[in-house]
């Protein structure tokens, strides 16, 4: 996927400066954003308990966090990492009985982002003997082969932001894991009033949402390129 990436990088390198400012801002409007991602994340219906009456365990991926003694630890984990979090809480309540597996692993920080996620879990009522960490893996795949091999048989919840829920989940059936979808934090909203005309210039957090698409449509054609996933 890495190289991928580079070869995009190297392709864009060079455009004339005035059409890659272009296509900078274009990718920093709300409608190309929301476009990038609404395809990902329409993948996949919420999950809904009153659908799946028996859940074994719920795997809760990874994301991003900073583990500074300043500020709360309930302030740690950024937004994806929180939504997510609180997703596998939220199925942990409806499923008293089911494991809680967290992953993520330690990136410039004393703390894995599993451990921080498990934390923010037990500050909401979770207990710690309900839950199992994957520290070590350092991307989705590596992730699946582990997760999966745990928890072979089962039948999981696997929860992730909607736009990279489909990799995620083509990853994980490509293990033999038996997964439901789970998926939150959602990009792609759209409002159902008419929005100010300022609303479309170009802002940092469409550019975001943006690269974040791109980067989970990369992900799925590098992942079936190197035989990971099912077609």
């Amino acid at each position: 996927m890495f190289v991928l990436k580079k070869w995009l990088g190297q392709l864009l390198m060079p455009l004339p400066f005035s059409l890659s400012l272009l296509l900078v801002a274009l990718l920093g409007m709300r409608p190309v954003s929301y476009e990038l991602a609404r395809g990902l994340e329409q993948t996949f219906p919420p999950f809904e308990v009153s659908q799946h009456p028996k859940i074994d365990a719920i795997v809760v991926l990874g994301n991003g966090h900073v583990s500074d003694p300043a500020v709360p630890m309930r302030s740690w984990q950024n937004n994806i990492a929180l939504a997510r979090t609180l997703e596998g809480v939220r199925l942990a309540q409806a499923y008293p009985e089911a494991e809680l597996v967290f992953s993520g692993y330690v990136s410039g920080d004393t703390l894995s982002n599993a451990e921080v996620n498990a934390r923010m879990a037990e500050s909401l009522g979770i207990p710690r003997s309900r839950m199992t960490l994957f520290e070590n893996n350092k991307d989705t795949h590596d992730e699946a082969v582990s997760i999966s091999r745990h928890l072979k048989g089962k039948e999981v919840a696997l929860v992730s932001s909607a736009t990279h829920l489909p990799r995620a989940m083509a990853l994980y059936q490509g293990q033999g894991l038996k997964a439901v979808p789970a998926p939150t934090d959602y990009t792609a909203k759209q409002s159902q009033v008419a929005q100010p005309l300022y609303s479309y210039l170009p802002k940092g957090r469409y550019l975001m949402y943006s690269e974040a698409a791109i980067h989970e449509w990369i992900g799925v054609w590098w992942a079936r390129l190197r035989g990971q996933v099912n077609e």
